[in-house]
């Protein structure tokens, strides 16, 4: 199949690109290296990469047609909840109408989209774990962008008759994750400061958890549903319901690092305190056959990847 991967040079697009390579399948990216590495995807020569801009609707529309695009997975975002409080035009701007750019294209095309949505759109409801068909509150505007964008998806769907599926993935770790942005996520950033021997920064009492998710299940599901080509009307929680404390995450780093030393800030804004996913939507979709990696294997793993590619 001749996929098409928006935010293909990101940390889930390099780990889902090299997967359906090695499965035999045509893979072209589609970034604009604004969070993504050219360098991340330079792994198989039959992936074919297009610098391009979700916001613009002729480059969405070119990479579509002229490559010949049959299916789509829409990674392409502006990442991060602090990056939203700083500037929420463009999260809005990227997030929400670049995903209409891609729903408008893949409409005219007839090009089924898998979407990755995020957890962050349960916001303030506490209710543990997080169903699908819950309320949501949005706390910062990187959630709003992806309940909007989500909500386009699951519209388009409906109304044009369109094969969508939309995953709402929940704090996914593993390689290729970006260690050094200012908007870098948790793991990566420690892994990168433990290396170096420098202070591991926790925001908060620590006692707050996440359903961690390895990026190698993630995308193992992901060409699952490609190749069996599911579809839904309603968004299906990615992760398997064994929230972890950060205090446990370190405990796991500490196993494998020694002695760290901790730097305790006040909470940050728009961050929520705890996350679970209910995840029996995504077993009935998957027939039950879904895997998860164990926490401390998926870490660990982690760990000496990032010693590899960096040198440590």
């Amino acid at each position: 199949m001749r996929l098409g991967i928006t935010g293909g040079a990101g940390f889930i697009g390099a780990n889902l690109s090299k997967l359906l390579v090695d499965s035999g399948h045509e893979v072209y990216l589609f970034d604009n290296l604004e969070t993504g590495f050219k360098n991340n995807v330079d792994f198989a020569s039959p992936t074919k990469f297009v610098e391009g801009d979700l916001r613009s609707a002729d480059n969405i529309k070119s990479f579509f047609e002229e490559l010949g695009i049959e299916y789509c997975v829409h990674l392409g975002a502006l990442g991060s909840v602090p990056r939203s409080i700083d500037n929420p035009r463009d999260s809005f701007e990227v997030n929400a109408l670049g995903t209409l750019n891609i729903l408008e294209a893949a409409k005219i095309n007839n090009i089924p989209v898998m979407f990755s949505s995020s957890s962050s759109v349960y916001g303030s409801n506490l209710k543990l774990p997080k169903i699908e068909k819950d309320w949501l509150s949005p706390i910062s505007p990187y959630a709003a962008s992806k309940l909007a964008a989500e909500s386009l998806v699951t519209a388009f769907g409906r109304s044009f008759s369109m094969q969508v599926l939309t995953y709402r993935l929940f704090n996914v770790y593993g390689p290729w994750q970006n260690p050094t942005g200012i908007y870098s996520a948790v793991i990566p950033k420690w892994i990168f400061a433990a290396f170096k021997k420098q202070p591991l920064i926790l925001y908060g009492n620590g006692e707050q958890k996440r359903d961690f998710t390895f990026v190698s299940d993630v995308v193992r599901i992901f060409k699952n549903s490609i190749e069996k080509k599911h579809a839904s009307d309603f968004p299906v929680n990615l992760a398997f319901g064994n929230p972890v404390s950060l205090n446990n995450i370190l405990g796991v780093f500490e196993s494998y690092f020694g002695n760290l030393t901790i730097e305790k800030l006040t909470e940050r804004q728009g961050d929520i305190k705890d996350s679970a996913a209910n995840p029996e939507s995504l077993i009935e979709l998957h027939d039950n056959n879904v895997l998860q990696t164990q926490l401390n294997d998926g870490l660990f793993s982690t760990f000496d990847w990032f010693k590899s590619r960096y040198n440590f």
